[in-house]
């Protein structure tokens, strides 16, 4: 037998005493240790009891004896102190409970809003991971592919995107719509039918037609004459002859006024 055989013998030997030993002192440990807790227990409670019994010995012992003295020396204290320095630290005291009192009402409700923010922001983003968790857990056991997947992000990728463009369209065409709608407006306030007036109806005159078959006599004032050569009474026409018929009432009365007043002016 090699050294390295003895070695092992005595491991394995040694493992077994082990064994032995522990298999043999179970129980005993198993016990040992029920016992300990039980005597953990009534020692707890009798300890528990002690101590409550010792606290209220101590408090009634401090309440007959001390409780006078420490009182008096907190007045002789208190009343050793000037005015002043008590006035200032009545004052310190009471403006640092007011100011630990403004500090919780203002931290209070930022503290609320803050966690309510948080869990408005959590609970969305664990709903999120849910459903693509039991989307990502149906695909497995479904069997479906990547193309698959890639397919269907593709084609809700469209949809969005033409609902975006449909959207667009119609925000676009509301506000044509509304432009022209706004310019009809103002155009009608700037240009009224009411202001619009009707075109006086043209009519011809009986004088003459508008080809210019007329000719209108000029007359000379100095002389009294036309400067044609004809009579100033009358309108020469493209022959020559004078027709005073074609004068209405108005113009025929300034005509035999003119020739009155010329009359008696060669008189």
């Amino acid at each position: 037998m090699t050294r390295i055989d003895s070695v092992r013998h005595a491991a394995d030997v040694t493992k077994d005493s082990v064994r032995h030993a522990a298999e043999v002192a179970a129980p005993y440990a198993s016990t040992a240790k029920e016992n300990a807790v039980l005597y953990g227990r009534q020692y707890g409670r009798q300890a528990g009891a002690y101590g409550r019994q010792a606290g209220i010995l101590a408090r009634q012992q401090y309440d007959a004896r001390l409780a006078s003295r420490v009182d008096q020396a907190r007045e002789q204290a208190w009343a050793a102190v000037p005015p002043k320095a008590a006035t200032a630290v009545e004052t310190a005291a009471r403006r640092t409970a007011e100011g630990a009192k403004t500090a919780a009402d203002y931290t209070v409700p930022k503290v609320e809003t803050a966690v309510a923010a948080t869990r408005s922001v959590a609970v969305p983003a664990k709903d999120e991971v849910v459903l693509r968790g039991g989307a990502a857990l149906q695909a497995l056991r479904g069997q479906v592919s990547a193309t698959d997947i890639d397919r269907l992000v593709r084609r809700k990728m469209f949809r969005a995107k033409a609902g975006r463009t449909a959207r667009d369209l119609a925000l676009a065409a509301v506000c044509c719509g509304a432009a022209f709608a706004a310019w009809k407006w103002w155009n009608k306030q700037n240009n009224p039918e009411w202001l619009v007036e009707p075109s006086e109806a043209t009519e011809m005159d009986s004088r003459g037609s508008m080809n210019g078959s007329a000719t209108l006599t000029v007359v000379d004032p100095l002389e009294g004459g036309s400067v044609n050569g004809s009579k100033p009474s009358t309108i020469d026409r493209v022959d020559g002859s004078a027709d005073a018929s074609d004068l209405d009432a108005e113009v025929r009365a300034k005509q035999d006024e003119a020739d009155r007043k010329r009359k008696r002016g060669n008189q």
